[in-house]
């Protein structure tokens, strides 16, 4: 809780260097020269460096794993797939599963969301 940050659109500010930004503005405006810089749009940490750091990547999904709608094993989401417009916990299927599913059923439809054509 004690530390704040201000996050302007292409930079990162900390609070030190807020305060650094506040006491050169005050000293120039006292008549007082300073060694720091008198440049408002100065900041801590570049975008660039940000990025270098590994900023989280927004595409890829926090949870690695999910259950397969059909045979309710936990899987790493590259092994599954979506076969329907389905959402949420029932998204995603093993391939196997889907294919074994539509055969034993005898049709390709969805019964959750209606669609047509599950990918089998």
């Amino acid at each position: 809780m004690g530390d704040h940050l201000v996050l302007c659109v292409d930079r990162l500010i900390t609070p030190e260097s807020l305060q650094s930004m506040q006491e050169t503005e005050a000293a120039g405006s006292s008549g007082e020269s300073s060694s720091q810089s008198s440049d408002p749009n100065a900041c801590a940490i570049g975008v660039n460096e940000v990025e270098e750091h590994g900023c989280c990547d927004e595409e890829e999904p926090l949870i690695q794993t999910a259950e397969c709608r059909i045979c309710q094993e936990e899987d790493c989401i590259k092994n599954l797939e979506t076969p329907c417009a389905c959402n949420g916990s029932l998204k995603f299927a093993h391939r196997k599963c889907v294919q074994h599913w539509c055969n034993e059923k005898g049709d390709i439809t969805c019964e959750i969301c209606h669609q047509v054509n599950i990918s089998s």
